[in-house]
């Protein structure tokens, strides 16, 4: 079949598998130039498949030679569907570590549900017998109550009053005003109770309660920060206060940890990346080109893969934290300098730049937009026939189960 990217309402619903691949590729010879370090040997990631996610999974793959199982949600190539990246990144991840001497295992369905729960617990007991790192780098619009067995669904909204700002359109390459109306107190509650730190919490406690995990062991999640650019939508929005409720099981689990394993919860606060949300979030398309420009003018830009290898080999099992009066790891602080949020700030601020398309930041965001569905990648042509059938019967692994 002919892929062509299809977007609707700035969705992707499809991906490109060989683009998908060569993205993949690129991520971990990027990884295999940088230095390696010593670090945990065995891993579990709760979406492990995308983003931030995928790039810890990577960095510690290939950086520090760790043992890594990934639980991931993603719609499956099926017929003429495609499937979704993550989809393909899981099974392609698979194909690139079959001739390590490490362990790496995929499980795709419900990261909130008591089964994938126990299934993982059997596989760590199995495989390795306790885990060093738990990183929890989910991203989900929605979470079912397996209490009532009510799905329970976030938003992205501000308090208080309306967000009013700008986004991208892909389809048309315009930029268009986006309003988005505050939530409600129920509103606000749902989206604590899918993005906040709940699950996390689960998943620790679980393992915790059956002998999981090392001694020393190690959890952490990932927030966003960001300053007056983006405060509206984050800190002060819905999105704040999941991550208020992250940061707050962060400080709880510490206290189990320390005191049981000498190990610890930590939170890091990440830089801003594309990711499918950005261009539903108001400013963030406009920030985040913005931001790619200064930053890349600057020399401080870091790739998503390079950001989250200094993020293992520096701060949690280096000795270059850099933490906040909160404790939270600033792994953020190159686009936090007050001379970048300033300059980026100023920028926004003008009604209309003509020259916005033109600039760096901007071609950047778009073409990571596209990338990481697998599109616009330098050297797939979208025009050949790709036979789904058999990339699925190549790449198709025992060590990739959907649960």
């Amino acid at each position: 079949m002919i892929i062509k990217p299809s977007v609707r309402s700035n969705f992707f619903t499809n991906a490109h598998p060989l683009g998908v691949k060569k993205m993949l590729t690129s991520y971990i010879n990027e990884v295999k130039s940088l230095p390696p370090y010593q670090g945990p040997k065995n891993v579990l990631i709760i979406g492990g498949s995308s983003g931030y996610g995928l790039a810890s999974r990577i960095s510690l793959a290939f950086g520090a030679g760790a043992n890594t199982v990934n639980v991931s949600f993603e719609n499956l190539a099926k017929d003429n569907k495609t499937g979704s990246a993550g989809f393909w990144n899981n099974l392609f991840f698979q194909d690139a570590v079959k001739d390590l001497t490490t362990t790496h295992l995929d499980f795709n369905g419900d990261a909130f549900s008591p089964q994938m729960k126990q299934r993982i617990l059997e596989t760590i007991k199995e495989k390795f017998g306790t885990i060093d790192l738990l990183i929890y780098s989910l991203a989900s619009g929605a979470r079912k109550n397996y209490a009532t067995d009510e799905l329970i669904r976030s938003y992205i909204k501000p308090l208080g009053a309306a967000a009013v700002g700008k986004t991208i359109d892909i389809k048309t390459m315009h930029v268009e005003p986006l309003t988005v109306e505050p939530a409600n107190e129920s509103e606000t509650k749902d989206t604590v109770f899918v993005m906040g730190g709940g699950d996390w919490h689960d998943w620790v406690s679980f393992l915790d309660q059956n002998n999981a995990l090392s001694k020393g062991f190690k959890t952490i999640s990932y927030t966003y920060i960001g300053g007056k650019n983006t405060d509206a939508i984050y800190r002060h929005g819905t999105l704040g206060k999941a991550k208020e409720d992250l940061e707050n099981v962060a400080m709880n689990l510490n206290t189990l940890l320390k005191t049981k394993y000498q190990g610890e919860a930590l939170i890091s606060s990440s830089k801003a990346i594309v990711s499918k949300a950005s261009v539903f979030i108001p400013q963030m398309p406009i920030y985040v080109s913005y931001l790619f420009d200064v930053m890349t003018k600057n020399k401080t830009h870091e790739t998503t893969l390079l950001h989250k290898h200094r993020l293992f080999k520096d701060m949690i099992y280096g000795n270059q934290r850099i933490l906040d009066d909160l404790g939270r790891i600033r792994l953020d602080h190159l686009e936090m300098q007050p001379e970048i949020q300033n300059t980026v700030h100023e920028l926004m601020k003008q009604e209309n730049d003509p020259n916005f398309f033109n600039l760096i930041g901007t071609k950047m965001f778009i073409n990571e937009f596209y990338n990481i569905n697998g599109f616009s990648v330098e050297g797939i042509n979208e025009d050949e026939d790709v036979d789904l059938v058999s990339l699925l019967t190549t790449y198709q692994t025992s060590n990739y189960q959907d649960i």
